[in-house]
């Protein structure tokens, strides 16, 4: 059995725009170490969609348990939690590996999560904002395969293949699928659902630590800033030029 370098405390399962990277913030606030979100591909670490698609591809198929393994504990060495996806459709392989870890899935009114998703991660195929979101995703310096990756971990996550991406109601049954799948089959110990604005108490007290003083729960990446982001990008022409101009914003 592979046994991984460094020992994950938490596993996020939330899926994204659920307030993942809030509770990335607070997770890194909490323990002083670093948490992996999807956002780190964006920014630094692209080298890992090619494992992580590996990863999707051998769960889907295979399945070869060593290998997942080996893979899950290569990427996120060095990292005490993980959030957002792709690391959300792993929280099985992730238990496994590491057995002591808790599970926390943010969650949001699943319409409110609809319309963020569609306004900031995937618009409509037929979405008269489409042709800017995806300029902004070039100039951004986003991978091409960063979709294919996104798509595939949001198909294993929700365990259903012939998902359409343009059908809000199948969106909507498959969030409501993913939190009734974790709820039912992980121990109500190990588990945390917590919902956007519930802050620190819930989390401190699932996680037995004290609530950080005169610290306010994390509001990171919220829907304006996110599409004030992508306006920049077009604007800058680059994720790193608009991190150097508005660094409040990264």
């Amino acid at each position: 059995m592979w046994e991984s370098p460094t020992s994950l405390l938490v596993i996020g399962a939330g899926l994204p725009r659920t307030g993942t990277m809030s509770m990335k913030k607070a997770l890194e606030t909490i323990f002083s170490q670093p948490c992996y979100h999807g956002f780190e591909i964006m920014t630094g670490r692209q080298r890992d969609i090619p494992k992580w698609q590996m990863l999707v591809d051998e769960v889907r198929r295979t399945h070869r348990e060593e290998k997942i393994h080996r893979y899950l504990s290569e990427i996120l060495d060095c990292y005490v939690a993980v959030t957002d996806v792709p690391s959300c459709a792993f929280y099985r392989e992730l238990m496994n590996i590491h057995p002591y870890a808790k599970v926390v899935i943010t969650v949001r009114d699943k319409d409110d999560w609809l319309d963020s998703f569609r306004q900031v991660i995937m618009p409509k195929s037929d979405d008269p904002s489409k042709q800017q979101f995806e300029e902004a995703k070039r100039l951004a310096g986003v991978p091409i395969e960063w979709d294919k990756l996104l798509t595939d971990s949001l198909k294993l996550a929700f365990q259903k293949e012939d998902i359409d991406f343009d059908d809000d109601a199948m969106l909507l049954e498959c969030y409501d699928n993913h939190i009734k799948t974790l709820q039912e089959n992980i121990p109500s110990v190990r588990l945390l659902v917590h919902r956007l604005g519930d802050g620190w108490e819930p989390l401190c007290r699932f996680l037995n630590v004290d609530v950080p003083a005169n610290k306010p729960y994390p509001k990171m990446n919220q829907r304006s800033d996110m599409i004030k982001l992508r306006d920049l990008i077009k604007k800058f022409g680059s994720i790193e030029e608009v991190a150097r101009m508005h660094p409040g914003i990264m």
